[in-house]
């Protein structure tokens, strides 16, 4: 069947467009009828039972895959797809059913709340498994020969309050882009120098300095410098003033100040406009090479997936099937002709870039997703900058569900309408996560009937069955880049937060102004972030609700299997709680220079010190310096020369001046060594960026080594000795504070007891 369904690569694209959907509508119905027949519990749990196996089996089976089926991996996971959403169905007949009924208005509210949220969850996760159905990996098309026969590329770079040194690094990196250089230009777009703020005297200082310090950092490295006169539509209206009053290329590359690109990032994507003349918008993934909060203060960075993968990884791709990949903000190459027919950059909304992707695909016109990393990003260092970035998108998505709504657009087929619905409407999950959060407190302390009484062996039959194919499911679709239970924390940190500012856009859609995302901030002490209130009041909460929970068992053991219910919820919230308390003691970050590992790449290097040369092996690399593995114990303080064949320069020999600055045995007579790079010339600082950051294999490489699949068990125990672990840390420091606090206050005090009575109480003469 799905082999006629789904005959070819080539055809796919069509025949899902026309008659997919029927397919898809007419899988759904089909699905809530089987879903809807009476069984007994046994049959019910036997069958329940069976099709998890089978989904188990699904997710085993993989990885063992070799990468030349493919397309049988395809069908696994469609077929994984079927299953998972009839046992969920089945729970949600049941539910439906059997589980609400009337007691008094409060509970029926309550029930209803519950219920809402679990449907929101089941909508999102059968869009969510629709859109990643058959997602598809391109290879970039060949480039023509003939220099002149290439478009010509406007890259643009807006800024606002970034440092110099951080946009030296991302403009170094764009001027030397492996492209023919008559036919692309850089430009720093810089918002902080407008002449509106050197023209406000409490801007005035700061605006000069800045706009002559970046001027001639562009007449440095060979970029133009272009500002405009006021301060008006934030990111989209910077970049708008540079398209209007300075660029007049085919092609438009738009990244952020942060992020710095490899040199092939024009060669592997210019060739996708050349094939198809409808196409508005390469885009491509945003890699990062510093830990978000969560990963630098639960310390997982190294072990498992970063959180933004599993949409660049994943998602894209598999938006990219209906058409549906879109703009991101940065990373991105795009057709200027068609941004000219609307308007420019979007700015309706404070999330530009989606909005710029939806209106074009409104008009008929395409987009690509080409999956490779070709930029190393930063991504918030601190929780609060990460609430700020986060709460900007959940906004600004909102927006465009209320604004410019995907089933409005004029020419989007309804695929592509499925897939933006998808997107947008999943911000919507502070709500449902609240929700799912202070459910059991509604029964265990105010005994409100959101679910109505029933038997454990219902929850063994349905709710068991439903959950573990969800999480199954997610397993087998984004398991390589998302480990079990990782997006319920996710989800849960930035809830408490994002919740208030999805609200104010509700009730007023045209009112969230852009926050621009602080980066490269310096941690030097510990601290307890400023936000980290709510989470306490939540773990609280949770323990009084399973105290509460304990005695209800012993006063009405009739209600066992509410009871039981309710407690599995309480503790699985304890554990979200107690990780996210973890993750609010912010660890201290000296490190200006993010180092990138590189043990996995194949870089010959040696170090030189007058006349002798020692082969040295690459561990990680940084902007500012390099790790090293050596043979030989070189004396620290030394100035030596690097020795190295940049591969995005293809193998080409440089040697870099560098300092020795730490040198410590190792084992089997090797020595580590670190190096300070101390650059004499512009030429020498370009071979750091492009040995750093230009090859676009070693972001690949080091991308790969920490994606891998897990268990759901696995998972979970990782989550759990996460959570304890790192709240324990957490309530230490708290700890340490406090007695800290309480033996100097006790110290003063006997300070001041010590000064003469006379002394303390004396009196100017009159």
């Amino acid at each position: 069947m799905l082999n006629r369904l789904l005959p070819s690569s080539t055809s796919l694209d069509k025949l899902l467009d026309r008659r997919g959907l029927l397919f898809w509508i007419a899988g759904l119905f089909t699905l809530l009828w089987l879903a809807h027949l009476p069984l007994t519990r046994d049959a019910q749990t036997v069958m329940a039972a069976t099709l998890v196996i089978t989904l188990f089996v699904i997710m085993l089976s993989m990885d063992r895959l070799e990468i030349a089926q493919a397309r049988q991996i395809k069908y696994l996971r469609l077929l994984a797809i079927l299953l998972a959403a009839f046992v969920s169905l089945r729970y949600f007949s049941w539910r439906i059913n059997y589980t609400i009924s009337y007691h008094d208005p409060l509970s029926l509210i309550g029930a209803f709340l519950l219920l809402g949220a679990e449907i929101y969850g089941l909508g999102i996760y059968l869009i969510g498994a629709y859109v990643n159905s058959w997602p598809i990996n391109r290879n970039p098309p060949p480039l023509p020969e003939d220099a002149d026969q290439l478009p010509t590329v406007d890259i643009l770079i807006p800024s606002y309050n970034e440092a110099p040194e951080l946009l030296e690094l991302t403009l170094l990196a764009a001027t030397q882009i492996d492209y023919p250089r008559h036919r692309f230009k850089v430009y720093l777009c810089d918002d902080g120098g407008t002449v509106q703020r050197r023209n406000t005297p409490a801007l005035s200082t700061a605006a000069w300095k800045r706009h002559h310090t970046l001027k001639a950092l562009c007449e440095k490295v060979g970029a133009i410098y272009v500002t405009r006169e006021r301060n008006e539509h934030a990111k989209a209206g910077n970049l708008n003033a540079a398209l209007r009053d300075h660029c007049d290329s085919e092609l438009v590359l738009i990244l952020d100040a942060d992020h710095i690109p490899t040199v092939d990032i024009l060669r592997n994507t210019v060739g996708f406009f050349l094939r198809d003349p409808k196409l508005f918008l390469v885009q491509t993934p945003h890699y990062f090479i510093n830990p978000d909060p969560l990963e630098r203060n639960l310390r997982t960075y190294e072990q498992m997936p970063s959180e933004n993968e599993m949409f660049y990884t994943v998602i894209q791709h598999g938006l990219d099937f209906w058409n549906a990949s879109f703009f991101c903000g940065s990373a991105a190459l795009l057709r200027r002709e068609y941004l000219d027919k609307i308007g420019g950059i979007a700015g309706e909304t404070i999330t530009e870039d989606a909005e710029t992707a939806m209106t074009l695909h409104g008009l008929g016109y395409n987009s690509v997703y080409y999956g490779k990393p070709m930029i190393a990003g930063l991504q918030p260092e601190t929780f609060s900058g990460f609430i700020v970035q986060r709460s900007r998108w959940a906004q600004g998505m909102v927006q465009i569900f209320l604004l410019k709504n995907p089933w409005t657009q004029p020419k989007m087929n309804i695929a592509q309408r499925v897939a933006y619905t998808s997107s947008v409407f999943f911000w919507f999950f502070p709500f449902a996560r609240m929700v799912f959060f202070i459910a059991p407190a509604l029964y265990l302390l105010f005994s409100l009937k959101i679910v109505d009484a029933f038997l454990p062996w219902d929850l063994v039959a349905y709710a068991l069955p439903h959950v573990l194919a969800a999480m199954i499911l997610s397993n087998i679709l984004y398991g390589r880049t998302r480990w079990p239970l990782i997006s319920e924390l996710y989800e849960t940190i930035q809830s408490v937060h994002a919740l208030p500012a999805i609200i104010n856009v509700l009730r007023h859609p045209r009112s969230p102004a852009f926050a621009v995302t602080p980066k490269g901030e310096r941690l030097e002490d510990n601290f307890i972030s400023q936000l980290a209130l709510p989470f306490y009041l939540m773990l609280l909460l949770d323990i009084v609700c399973l105290i509460a929970g304990a005695i209800r068992l012993v006063v009405v053991p009739e209600d066992i299997g509410v009871i039981t219910l309710t407690m599995v919820l309480t503790v699985v919230n304890m554990i979200f709680s107690m990780a996210a308390i973890g993750v609010m003691l912010e660890k201290s970050q000296k490190r200006a220079a993010y180092r990138i590992p590189a043990q996995l790449s194949d870089i010959a290097a040696s170090v030189r010190l007058d006349t002798q040369r020692a082969p040295v092996r690459i561990v990680d690399l940084s902007h500012a310096g390099a790790g090293l593995l050596s043979t030989q114990n070189l004396p620290k303080g030394e100035t030596v020369l690097l020795s190295v064949a940049i591969p995005a320069w293809k193998g080409r020999q440089v040697d870099i001046p560098a300092r020795i600055v730490r040198h410590k045995y190792a084992r089997n007579h090797r020595w580590e060594l670190g190096l300070l790079f101390e650059p004499e010339n512009i030429d020498q600082q370009r071979a750091i960026v492009a040995l750093v950051y230009g090859d676009s294999d070693l972001h690949q490489a080091n991308q790969n080594r920490r994606q891998r699949r897990i268990g759901l068990g696995e998972g979970f125990v990782f989550l759990m000795k996460t959570a304890i672990t790192r709240s324990g840390e957490n309530f230490l420091f708290l700890t340490r504070v406090f007695l800290t606090r309480v033996f100097l206050h006790r110290l003063t005090q006997r300070a001041l007891s010590l000064i003469p009575f006379k002394i303390k109480n004396a009196r100017t003469p009159s």
